[in-house]
């Protein structure tokens, strides 16, 4: 009871007075204008000049109200300003009747023809309330609706609102200046450094078919998007009388052809490690980025090369190549490793990816069963939906992907199964300072044992990317050797609740959850759990974090707590 009145008292004198209105509003039982009216009224600041009286604060609110009501619609109200009883600002509102739209009319110069497709567009209806919001909304609807039916240069020209006061109707007329009707003329690029087909072969516009605005912006924003590229400009030149026909031209500015980018992190149970990126990026005048990683950490090194070719063949669709050298020295097992893939991946739309590749891993494997030499040849097929807002600190969305692997492993092992691993990460925002953050991962192995899929490739849990708080892979299936053997499934949860104060810091609690098992199938009995509370630190480009994670019902030889330290969210 003591440590809930502390509470409430701490909370008492942090929380700030609330402000006082500049004026009482009387008059208005609407509760919608009301609350308009409140907000355009603003509140009272302190002042120490003498003129900042209760009847000057009363006039000031009186004008605001008058102009949010004339844009309401509400041209013969009346706003007497005046001082109440105990001294304070007071206005009172005589509303009066509200106009009305009567006539709604849209003209367009010189082409006299589009004024219909103008009209069709403005949503304003005759005798809808004469609202100020409405009209320039739908000013801008008749505008987009010309700009992309063939007139991309239209403009908007000065409108007019006639009102009758005598029966208090208007009459509204929206004036276009149409420009040339136009339709899309030859590609033209007049930036070096890129080739002309692939460039052209981003752009939705077809040459022959009638301009639009907004494709033409879209075909800008594809264009943006591109690594190679740090501004993008997509313009149409002088129409051909003859044809109509308006040049496409492309200018591009390069963005810088190299990149070098370096992290480190540090964790109580897998140690400390660096990873150095370099990338060069329009390899070949196509965006193709050539990336060099390199890792150096207590349980695992190694060099990769990978080179990526977006929209080959077709937009949205990616090539990559992929090699590397690694070696892992964990309690589980040893590994030597040069694996190499190659796949393909394809956006639909905005939010779900889909990709097929193949990947050849030679391995050589030190366990408890001994030295083996593993060959794996694997088909990788995945779906993704992702519609999170940002990878290295999410604040709202959902994210899933499901992977399937049939493989084969030969050499001194020899068997055929089927991986499988399903992921779903999910973010909401309950606040401005506060936001929820879930995760699951399950995955299964099926057709063989596991002693006949190498180590590398059978599932494990515990450490700072499985369950925080437990040894790395210690909540797997042991061998004879009493180190971890890993399994053939595996289940995993994590909840995270995480604050962000209005400057750079922030704090997390979290509830991890996890364990491989020997079994085929995933389940939830025999999970262990840890919790744990962070201090996110936010740069503009993502939050250092830093962890400390317990388990809840720590056995005998397990460390107290683990330590993370780390650029990013958890997940």
């Amino acid at each position: 009871m003591k440590r809930l009145i502390l509470i409430l008292a701490v909370l008492t004198i942090g929380t700030p007075a609330l402000a006082a209105p500049l004026a009482a509003i009387e008059g208005v039982e609407d509760p919608v204008l009301l609350s308009a009216l409140v907000a355009a009224v603003g509140e009272r600041t302190e002042s120490d000049n003498p003129a900042d009286g209760p009847l000057r604060q009363a006039r000031s609110a009186a004008d605001r109200a008058r102009r949010l009501l004339r844009s309401e619609g509400y041209y013969r109200s009346r706003v007497d300003p005046r001082i109440g009883d105990d001294s304070l600002a007071v206005i009172h509102i005589t509303l009066g009747p509200q106009v009305r739209i009567a006539t709604i009319d849209a003209a367009t110069t010189p082409d006299a023809a589009a004024a219909v497709i103008a009209r069709e567009a403005i949503t304003l209806g005759v005798d809808a309330p004469l609202r100020a919001a409405e009209v320039i909304a739908s000013d801008a609807l008749g505008l987009a609706a010309l700009q992309d039916a063939g007139w991309p240069s239209a403009e908007s020209g000065e409108r007019t609102v006639t009102i009758d006061h005598a029966t208090d109707t208007a009459a509204v007329q929206f004036v276009y200046d149409t420009g040339p009707y136009s339709v899309y003329g030859p590609f033209e690029l007049t930036s070096e450094g890129w080739r002309p087909g692939f460039v052209a072969g981003l752009s939705p516009l077809n040459q022959g078919a009638t301009a639009s605005r907004s494709e033409v912006l879209e075909y800008q924003r594809r264009l943006d998007t591109l690594a190679s590229v740090r501004t993008s400009q997509v313009m149409l030149g002088d129409v051909d009388p003859a044809t109509g026909e308006r040049p496409v031209r492309v200018a591009l500015t390069p963005a810088s052809r190299h990149s070098i980018e370096a992290s480190l992190s540090f964790a109580t149970s897998e140690g400390a490690g660096a990873n150095f990126d370099w990338k060069r990026h329009n390899l070949f005048q196509g965006d193709e980025t050539l990336a060099i990683q390199a890792g150096l950490a207590t349980l695992q090194q190694g060099i990769s090369a990978t080179l990526t070719l977006p929209h080959w063949r077709r937009y949205q669709q990616t090539l990559s190549f992929n090699t590397g050298l690694h070696t892992q020295e964990t309690d589980a097992y040893d590994q030597t490793e040069l694996l190499m893939r190659a796949g393909v991946t394809r956006k639909v739309g905005r939010l779900v990816e889909y990709g097929a590749g193949t990947r050849f891993d030679i391995s050589q494997v030190t366990d408890v069963d001994g030295t083996v030499d593993a060959n794996t040849l694997a088909l990788d097929l995945s779906a993704t939906y992702d519609s999170h807002s940002d990878s290295l600190d999410p604040v709202d969305g959902f994210r899933a992907q499901l992977t399937l692997s049939p493989a084969t492993t030969f050499g001194d092992v020899e068997s055929r199964y089927v991986r499988i691993e399903a992921r779903a990460s999910s973010y909401y925002r309950l606040s401005d300072s506060l936001v929820a953050a879930a995760r699951v991962r399950v995955g299964s192995i099926v057709g063989t044992n596991a002693e006949n899929v190498p180590a590398d490739l059978r599932f494990y849990a515990g450490g700072g990317g499985s369950v925080r708080g437990f040894d790395y892979q210690s909540l797997s299936p042991y061998g004879s050797d009493d180190d971890p053997f890993g399994g053939l499934s595996v289940t995993e949860t994590s909840l995270e609740l995480r604050w962000r104060s209005p400057g750079r810091w922030g704090a997390v609690a979290f509830l991890d959850s996890g364990a491989a098992a020997s079994e085929t199938t995933p389940g939830f009995s025999d999970l262990r759990s840890a919790i744990g509370v962070g201090a996110r630190y936010y740069f503009d480009f993502a939050p250092v974090r830093f962890d400390i994670a317990t388990p809840l019902d720590r056995e005998s030889g397990e460390t107290a707590f683990q330590i993370y330290f780390s650029l990013g969210q958890a997940f």
